[in-house]
């Protein structure tokens, strides 16, 4: 007579006990433990035992928990493709069109912000300090607008909040002709800011969706590779622009690029969140980790002390020239430096995919510190030159390397949050740079503000290997710690 099976789902196939470990018998089921909490006393040998196959394999990821959410802290499942299979699709029609929207984005700002300043003092008579807010109203409303963007993007929709700024982006560059008073400009150029910084959130955190888990450093790098050509076109199309036809011609060609941008939100297919609150309440309340994610903030913290850096270059660079009597190389640095950007960043994101964030991340620090060391000495244009090959494989690596590990580092609902985060301080490493580098100038000289930004930049090495860089960590593969 054979005795009634139990249910398979619950079956255990146990070892030999030790012989002082009494077995339990085979109805009791007072103490049963589940899969997820095994007898000590029952290890499992290899070679006196059946696997159930009715049981999940408890050391393979379960099937059903790939890409939950609820991830834990900083971990991810190894998505990573083994060597033999064919790697996963990058260049797809959405993640183009990803692309296209972030030239957008980057070129209207850069065109806006090199003409902006001349614009107000020529329209408006405004002194050099009103002038020169006009230009960085923008970059306020963009700050501004991180704080909730983050958040709200995802119960909003990442598309339709995307489809709105660009919308407004278009009426915005039309706004500028009619506007007949320096306080309805700025007014302006903050509501400007603020689709920006909603348009752009919404961006970066669907595209990151769309580039696969194991490809995401190489995906992050084509991704802002094509930003790296704005900071040398807009400001050249708008002097080009305002010289031969007037500040018109500069606000009717914004609004044509962003049309551009426009019709591609609108054949883009983005995913979107997976888990919105229900109640308006719980959508709209905005907490603090509604505004910034604590798991990016220590890679963002680092972020904005490198920016911080490379705003000492924006913002000084062309003083700095002509104190020197070096104003061909300021002029020449910007297009050597996205040269450099476009080199590094079609190999850096390869690296990092296939070798882990810090094969990337020392080296390129290294080089970028080294840049701002040469602006310190400069004894000549060519040593300026050299500095903007440096900082670009530098500078314009770091950044893709970044928002790749960030984006690698939290599940899809936290994404936005955490490029948010990242944005934040990094916005806030570039308002707070002139205010602070200043009177390092105005009370030493160019060349000993640049020596400390050396020192800040190349003193991040420590802070990176304290927060991230003394774990071993790969895209789409767990984060675990260095081996000794």
């Amino acid at each position: 007579m054979h005795s009634v099976p139990h249910d398979r789902r619950t079956q255990r196939v146990h070892t030999a006990a030790p012989h002082d470990v009494p077995r339990r018998s085979r109805g009791d089921t007072t103490e049963r433990r589940t899969p997820q909490q095994p007898d000590p006393a029952e290890e499992p040998q290899a070679d006196d035992h059946q696997i159930d196959e009715t049981q999940p394999d408890a050391t393979q990821p379960d099937a059903s928990a790939e890409g939950d959410d609820a991830a834990v802290s900083g971990d991810q499942t190894d998505n990573a493709p083994p060597p033999n299979m064919e790697r996963p699709r990058l260049f797809t029609k959405d993640f183009l069109l990803a692309i296209v929207i972030n030239v957008v984005f980057a070129l209207v700002f850069y065109m806006l912000v090199t003409g902006m300043a001349v614009y107000a003092v020529e329209e408006f008579r405004s002194g050099q300090t009103a002038a020169g807010f006009a230009a960085s109203a923008f970059v306020i409303g963009a700050l501004v607008s991180r704080f909730a963007a983050g958040k709200y993007v995802e119960f909003l929709g990442r598309r339709r909040t995307m489809i709105a700024c660009l919308a407004i982006y278009v009426l915005a560059g039309l706004a500028y002709l009619w506007v007949d008073s320096y306080e309805v400009l700025i007014a302006l150029r903050v509501v400007h800011g603020v689709a920006f910084g909603f348009g752009q959130t919404a961006l970066n955190a669907a595209v990151f969706s769309l580039i696969p888990a194991s490809r995401r450093g190489e995906g992050a790098g084509y991704y802002m590779l094509a930003v790296a050509l704005p900071p040398a076109i807009g400001p050249m199309l708008t002097l080009q622009l305002t010289q031969h036809l007037g500040f018109w011609a500069m606000f009717v060609s914004t609004s044509v690029v962003s049309v551009i941008g426009l019709i591609a939100a609108l054949l883009i297919r983005m995913p979107e969140a997976e888990h919105v609150p229900d109640r308006w309440r719980d959508r709209l309340r905005l907490r603090p980790a509604d505004i910034i994610e604590p798991r990016a903030f220590a890679l963002a913290a680092i972020a904005m002390l490198l920016g911080f850096g490379f705003a000492s270059i924006m913002t000084f660079l062309n003083g700095f020239a002509r104190s020197e009597g070096m104003v061909t190389a300021a002029s020449l640095f910007f297009v050597i430096y996205a040269a450099a950007v476009l080199v590094t960043r079609l190999f850096a994101g390869r690296i990092q995919d296939r070798y882990g964030d810090n094969v990337v991340v020392y080296p390129t620090i290294v080089l970028y510190a080294v840049a701002l060391g040469l602006l310190a000495w400069s004894p000549n244009q060519t040593v300026i030159m050299v500095a903007g090959v440096l900082a670009g494989l530098g500078f314009g690596a770091l950044l893709p390397a970044f928002q790749a590990t960030i984006a690698s580092m939290l599940p899809t609902t936290r994404t936005s949050i955490g490029i948010s985060t990242f944005f934040i301080l990094l916005d806030t490493g570039f308002g707070l740079s002139p205010l602070v580098l200043g009177p390092l100038v105005e009370f030493g000289s160019y060349r000993i503000m640049f020596a400390a930004c050396a020192v800040l930049v190349a003193s991040t090495l420590i802070l990176y290997w304290l927060l991230h860089g003394r774990f071993s960590v790969k895209q789409g593969v767990s984060r675990r710690p260095r081996r000794p």
